[in-house]
């Protein structure tokens, strides 16, 4: 067996605001179920936990705000759920959240144990979106699982249940499951309508809301809103628009575009019009 120490001398300056033996040991629990040896799992850990660091160096991570959830623009306007990380836990010490990472540390020193955030999820009247099987085929909903859940937190959002799922939910999970790590089953729980049993096995019905059956009349989530056609941005220079160049970009295709600019003060300027996803970038020579 290894001890943290011997991971932490292993990757040498951690920062003082995430040096923590729980934030640390998640990367351990990470390595633990792809490597069997000792050595293995310190080398592995030791990788990951590094690329992370640097990460949150380059991004400057550890300087941003922390923007509770009634002051995030995605929330406020009520453009996905929002629930609160409660107080409460599961029997693994895990908080429960029914839709701020901080919240983890304060609990794990409080209570001197390994803490994540338990996310429950309810899907009812979530209707199909093409747009939600266009993030699963084209691989970027196993990319941002793969990097946010697996890479750079482990164990901090785990296990996420999505209860009420209704059935065409059934093949977008399907198809990223294959894509995914042999504990992506574990992480991700599809349950259908009959899901309070599942609950119970580790969460006391006290904790549970009781729009899910349980018997917490506190605990209130809130559901996005159905934007209407006069709610999405709109150009605010039409003029501008019939000023440019036009290009068509085909699905799955790429194209890079020169300009040569040779006087300070000129604006560069775009508009997307799409279905899909853009990948764009702006790339200067000097």
């Amino acid at each position: 067996m290894f001890s943290i120490q011997s991971l932490t001398m292993e990757i040498g300056e951690v920062f003082d605001n995430f040096d923590t033996d729980f934030n640390v040991y998640r990367f351990v629990l990470a390595s633990e179920r792809v490597n069997k040896k000792d050595k293995e799992i310190v080398d592995c850990a030791a990788k990951a936990l590094n690329n992370h660091l640097r990460i949150r160096k380059a991004m400057q991570l550890d300087a941003l705000p922390d923007t509770p959830f009634d002051e995030n623009p995605i929330f406020r306007k009520h453009l996905m759920p929002c629930g609160y990380i409660l107080p409460y836990t599961d029997n693994c010490n895990r908080l429960l959240w029914y839709l701020d990472y901080a919240s983890i540390n304060v609990e794990e020193e409080k209570t001197g144990r390994l803490s994540s955030i338990r996310h429950i999820i309810d899907l009812t009247d979530y209707e199909i979106n093409p747009f939600t099987m266009i993030f699963v085929t084209n691989g970027n909903l196993s990319y941002y699982s793969q990097l946010l859940h697996f890479d750079n937190y482990p164990d901090l959002v785990t296990p996420i249940d999505m209860v009420n799922a209704p059935k065409w939910v059934h093949v977008p999970y399907k198809v990223v499951k294959t894509m995914m790590p042999t504990s992506f089953n574990d992480r991700f729980r599809l349950h259908d309508e009959n899901f309070l049993s599942s609950l119970q096995k580790d969460i006391t019905i006290e904790n549970i809301p009781l729009t899910l059956g349980g018997q917490n009349e506190k605990i209130r989530t809130i559901p996005a809103t159905k934007l209407s056609n006069e709610d999405f941005w709109k150009p605010s220079n039409l003029e501008l628009l019939s000023t440019l160049e036009t290009f068509h970009i085909s699905p799955r295709k790429r194209r890079q575009i020169y300009i040569d600019v040779h006087e300070a003060g000129k604006q560069l300027s775009w508009y997307f019009i799409t279905d899909g996803d853009i990948y764009f970038g702006i790339f200067y020579q000097v």
